[in-house]
């Protein structure tokens, strides 16, 4: 089955929201499920393009409109206020502080990857994953990841940086001890608005397309 990294370019808006527990939907081709229904909701990623003005030379805008015929798209989700890392004033990361020459002992802003701390089964709502080196910064409403899977921080308390969360949706897999916990996460789904994305394309060379939805799809 081919699934298709969802390209980058620059968004204005991006939500990680889990709406409900059913949708009218049905199977793919290559053995990708729509959640159809899924007791305790399914995953949903909504995302607005900014004006892309470089079709000429990379058509990825035309592309992404070209894959709405059921394919799955890998989606890494971009810093906004549902990343607990991405937060510009006061942000705490992983800070310059080696002794090196260069060192300026300020914050660089990378990527912050926890490790799930507690094993996890399939189906459960509640995770524990260490943060040591960042801090307790994950909150709710915050988007953690495993795997190419996103989860919704509904409840979470700490014992030092261990976190226990409750999460929406319930979990796609097993977790196991030492798995990553992304904090700035992928999400697994197909374009579920084609016609709303197409709309706005142009021969111009410059366009924003339309809002995108996509819908969760389970990988096994």
């Amino acid at each position: 089955m081919k699934i298709y990294q969802f390209p980058t370019f620059r968004i204005e808006t991006q939500l990680f929201h889990t709406p409900g527990a059913g949708y009218d939907g049905g199977l793919t081709s290559g053995g990708a499920q729509f959640i159809t229904p899924e007791p305790g909701g399914f995953g949903v990623l909504e995302i607005a393009p900014a004006i892309i003005d470089t079709e000429w030379d990379a058509p990825l805008a035309s592309w992404v409109m070209s894959k709405i015929g059921g394919q799955i798209f890998r989606v890494r989700l971009a810093p906004s206020p549902q990343i607990a890392y991405s937060r510009r004033r006061g942000m705490a990361a992983v800070p310059w502080d080696n002794g090196q020459t260069w060192s300026n002992q300020e914050n660089w802003d990378g990527d912050f990857t926890g490790t799930y701390s507690a094993a996890a089964l399939k189906g459960t709502l509640e995770v524990q994953f260490d943060l040591t080196g960042v801090g307790p910064i994950v909150s709710p409403g915050h988007v953690i990841g495993h795997a190419y899977d996103c989860y919704l921080i509904d409840e979470i308390s700490y014992a030092g940086d261990i976190a226990t969360a409750t999460v929406t949706t319930p979990l796609r897999r097993d977790f196991a001890p030492g798995d990553n916990c992304y904090l700035r996460p992928w999400f697994t789904g197909r374009i579920s608005n084609g016609s709303d994305v197409r709309a706005p394309y142009n021969n111009l060379g410059h366009l924003r397309p339309g809002n995108i939805v996509l819908y969760e799809a389970l990988v096994a």
